[in-house]
């Protein structure tokens, strides 16, 4: 059924239509807040938040941007404001865990390339914890999550150029923390 009625029907109380609604966008939503967060249980308390605000006010939603959009910025505020409040009492809650990521398996791929490419996620991971918090949100929902620059500009609540330049800034550090890893294979 397409999204645009399944919304419209949550929006006059159809549970039913609302549960379809959840379960295209909680996969995504969830990955979100994982790799911002770093931990499963962090991202599922997330990943509830998001589709609990959105239950409470999915008759505010007029559809003046998509609804994956309007979730990725209830799941990025939620988890901003997660890792401020860690920050504040002191606790670095920021490790994420490869095996908390579903991955499909590719049979193209052979076991060595399989490999290879889940120590360079675990990399990658690793030093995506390491960049300032909406730093590694820009990345995240810009080249991981395939938004456009405006989609992410809108999410952050930033201008288009300063999410540019974090964007910028944050693949350079990734490029030159990741560049030994990549000539090694």
């Amino acid at each position: 059924m397409n999204e645009d009625v399944l919304l419209q029907q949550a929006q006059a109380g159809n549970y039913r239509s609302f549960n379809q609604l959840v379960k295209i966008h909680q996969s995504r939503v969830y990955s979100v807040a994982l790799r911002l967060l770093g931990t499963v249980s962090e991202a599922e308390d997330v990943l509830q938040e998001t589709f609990i605000a959105l239950y409470k006010n999915l008759h505010h939603f007029r559809g003046g941007s998509k609804l994956s959009t309007y979730l990725f910025r209830m799941a990025t505020n939620f988890s901003l404001m997660k890792l401020r409040r860690s920050k504040r009492r002191g606790h670095d809650s920021t490790h994420l865990s490869l095996s908390a990521v579903e991955e499909l398996p590719d049979t193209a791929v052979t076991p060595l390339e399989s490999l290879l490419n889940s120590e360079f996620r675990a990399l990658l991971d690793q030093h995506l914890q390491k960049l300032p918090d909406k730093d590694r949100a820009v990345i995240v929902l810009r080249d991981i999550e395939g938004l456009d620059g405006a989609q992410v500009a809108k999410i952050l609540g930033l201008s288009l150029p300063a999410m540019k330049s974090k964007l910028h800034r944050s693949r350079e550090f990734l490029r030159k923390n990741l560049s030994v890893y990549l000539k090694e294979n």
